[in-house]
This record gives structure tokens, C-alpha cells and sequence, in this order.
């Protein structure tokens, strides 16, 4: 399937909404395939009011989704707005009007880009002309949003105490130093005291909840996630636990895989290339209703730190942007390809949400090993502590049964990452 390079938009930052006498505004930082700009758009009073329901703004970015729906039950449209304060994300949802999605519409389109080489300037973009909404109209839908948006808020409290019951919270250090990761000089930041260090990770233990009647729908519930530290990319696992790991997908084999995975009930991260989720955005899909983590490989797999800034601020979001449209989620996990990072690359991830992922165990599948060479590794270095970085491979599917059952018979853990 070939890929789309137009300039297209890549991403909508939200950087202030104002109500001035003039009317509505919002000022947004686009990203697209060319570089980063910021313009100025107008909008209507009902998408302000919704919008200015979920402020403050000021603790960190937010990005706006780029693809509002409309819901035929309500008789409305809505989107969603990601607030991204490190470590936390949070996705809400708003109501808006046609002329808002019509605002998006525009600036969606190639034609509308405004790249700049240095500071970036404030574009007035024409608006249309505002839908037509009255007072009754408005307040009647503005009550159903609120109502609905009250009930939300007591059921999410209802279900956090739920959690909270049964959450079991422990903090470990990781015990293993990793081995046989190319790490790249760091020649112009100061953003990591060391480059290679092991990470501080939190283990979330919770019930697993009951299984579904069809197994084709059945979904990992996973007793440990670990949730990655943001000033670090370099991670192993406490003694006791282990990790597996797929690159390079999604591929003709991610659905076996994730088949398989579920079978033995257990979970694994998989690390999936841009303009390959384009390609198979279905697998991507079925990765994540299968309890699966999913994360950002870059989107062609280019070496990552021979790239300029600029290059790899695009690279990141063109493959965020080919995730996250499948997923509706913002992605939170990044390994680059090769394993090659330096602290500008590390910078440019930390600024997008992003933590790094890297390994310390390497079978070397996609060197054409037979399925019981794979194997055959597990069973000559100690899988305790393991990230094991493995690929979307026929050989390696073929083995995958069988490496489970062995990590299963020494007792040990599977995680996955957040």
C-alpha cells in the first residue's frame, strides 16, 4: 500500500483560548509533514463553553484530536483533547459545533500549511460563516452535556474506589545492569546525568477480571504493568519478572502472535512502525483489544540520531499520528530502531510524552534462526530480570508456544510497559 507524503497535518496543539471582544478564539501549534507553525482560529461561542469546561490549560500541552465524530443518538458533535502533564495523561471529551469541525476540515487540507524557518508568527485563518444556533437550543444541549458529564464523573469515582480496593502498589529497583544495547554520545545536552542507568519501576498488582463468553474477544487482563520513569531510557526488570517484546510490526503474523499470547494468557509490548500501522491499522486495532501495549518504533525504521532534529520531531509524530488514529489514545511508549539514542533524540521524546523502552536480552531472531535456535537462547542466559527484544517473524512464531511454556515453568512474572 503506498504512503501518502503530501504535507499533511500531523498534529493540533492547543496553546490558548480566549474570549475577546472581537469574539472566540483559539491559538493552535501544527505540526505537519514540513515543520511547525501556530495560527489563530475563530470559533463559536458553544465550542468555547465546552472547551473552557475542561481548563485549566496551563500545567502542561494538550493536544486536540483531529477527528471529531458525530453522534446520531444525541444529535450532536464531539472530539476529544489529550492533557499531557508528565508522567500523567488524560483524555476528555467535548461537544462542538459544524463550524468547529469545518475549522479542522481546513486546516487538515495540504494548502493550508505555514511553515516558518525561524520565529514563528500568528496566521489569521478566514472562518466560516458560524452555524446558527439559539439561546433554547443551546442551553437544552448545553444541560444533557452537563448531565451526562455529572453521571460520568460519579462513576469514574465509583470504579476508582473499586480499584483502590484492590490495588496493591510496590516499588522495586531494578537489579541487572543491560547489556548489548548501542547507546549514541551524547553531544549536546546535559538532559541525563548518565546515559545508561537503570530505572526506578513501579509494579501495579491487580485482580484479573473474568473472561469473556467468546474467546475471540478475549482480552489480557495483566497482573504486573510497569510503568516507565520518563528521565530514563534504559531499562531491565527486577529479579523474578520478564518481558516480552515484538519490533517491527504490524506484520501478516501480528494476529497469530497476539493469538497465541492469548491463549497462554499472558501479555507482551508490541513496538509498531509508522508506515506499517498505516498499512495494517486492523492489527493494530486487534493488538490493543487483546490487553496488548503498544508503542512507537519510529515510522520507517530510519537511524534515528543521523537525522536532524527536525527530521525526527516529524518522524515521531507521523507515527504517533498513525497509531493514534487507530487507537484513539495517546501513544506513551517509544524504542528507537537499533536501539540508537542520544540526548537530543531522548529530548525530542521526552517533549512528546514519551518514554523510552530498550532491552537486555537480544535472541537475534531476525537473523533467520530456525525456531529452535530461538528457543535454544532462552534456555542458554538467565531469563530472570529479561526484556527479551524479539521480531515479527515466521521462526519466531513458530517458537513462541514453546518459550512461553519454559518462562512459565521458572515461575516468573510477564510484564508489560506503560
Amino acid at each position: 500500500m503506498p504512503v501518502n507524503e503530501t504535507n499533511t497535518l500531523l498534529m493540533l496543539e492547543l496553546l490558548s483560548l480566549e474570549h475577546k471582544l472581537t469574539g472566540y478564539q483559539i491559538e493552535v501549534g501544527l505540526t505537519r509533514n514540513d515543520g511547525y507553525a501556530r495560527c489563530v482560529l475563530t470559533i463559536d461561542e458553544y465550542t468555547y463553553t465546552q472547551l473552557n469546561l475542561l481548563g485549566p490549560f496551563n500545567k502542561g500541552r494538550v493536544r486536540l484530536s483531529l477527528y471529531p465524530k458525530w453522534d446520531p443518538f444525541q444529535n450532536v458533535h464531539y472530539s476529544t483533547l489529550v492533557k499531557m502533564n508528565s508522567p500523567f495523561s488524560e483524555t476528555l471529551y467535548f461537544a462542538c459545533s459544524e463550524y468547529y469541525v469545518s475549522q479542522l476540515h481546513q486546516l487538515k487540507q495540504p494548502e493550508n500549511s505555514h511553515t516558518e524557518d525561524a520565529m514563528v508568527g500568528l496566521q489569521e485563518l478566514p472562518a466560516p460563516e458560524p452555524i446558527q444556533l439559539t439561546y433554547k437550543k443551546d442551553k437544552q444541549r448545553f444541560g444533557r452535556i452537563a448531565l451526562r458529564c455529572i453521571m460520568f464523573s460519579f462513576l469514574l469515582i465509583f470504579m476508582s474506589l473499586r480499584w483502590d480496593a484492590n490495588l496493591l502498589t510496590e516499588h522495586v529497583q531494578a537489579l541487572e545492569e543491560p547489556a548489548g544495547v548501542n547507546v549514541a554520545g551524547d553531544n549536546s545536552t546535559d538532559l541525563f546525568p548518565t546515559l545508561v542507568r537503570t530505572a526506578s519501576v513501579q509494579i501495579k498488582q491487580t485482580n484479573a477480571s473474568a473472561q469473556p463468553t467468546d474467546p475471540s474477544k478475549e482480552k489480557i487482563s495483566l497482573e504486573n504493568e510497569i510503568l516507565l520513569d520518563a528521565n530514563q531510557f534504559e531499562y531491565t526488570l527486577p529479579d523474578g519478572y520478564v518481558a516480552l517484546s515484538f519490533d517491527d510490526g504490524p506484520s501478516e503474523y501480528t494476529q497469530q502472535i497476539i493469538d497465541i499470547l492469548v491463549e497462554h494468557k499472558v501479555a507482551a509490548t508490541f513496538l509498531f512502525i509508522g508506515e506499517n500501522a498505516l498499512q495494517y491499522p486492523q492489527k493494530v486495532k486487534y493488538a490493543s483489544e487483546h490487553g496488548m501495549s503498544i508503542g512507537n518504533h519510529s515510522w520507517n525504521h530510519s537511524e534515528m540520531t543521523g537525522n536532524s532534529d527536525a527530521e525526527n520531531q516529524v518522524d515521531l509524530a507521523k507515527a504517533n499520528q498513525a497509531l493514534e488514529q487507530t487507537l484513539q489514545s495517546p501513544i506513551t511508549i517509544f524504542r528507537p530502531p537499533y536501539g540508537s539514542i542520544d540526548g537530543n533524540l531522548a529530548k525530542l521524546v521526552r517533549d512528546e510524552q514519551m518514554k523510552v523502552l530498550l532491552w537486555n536480552r537480544d535472541p537475534e531472531d531476525w537473523k533467520g534462526k530456525t525456531p529452535e535456535g530461538i528457543l535454544q537462547y532462552f534456555h542458554d542466559t538467565n531469563p530472570s530480570g529479561g526484556i527479551y527484544l524479539l521480531h515479527e517473524r515466521k521462526n519466531t512464531l513458530e517458537a513462541l508456544p514453546k518459550i512461553i511454556k519454559y518462562l512459565q515453568g521458572k515461575n516468573l512474572k510477564f510484564a508489560i510497559f506503560k
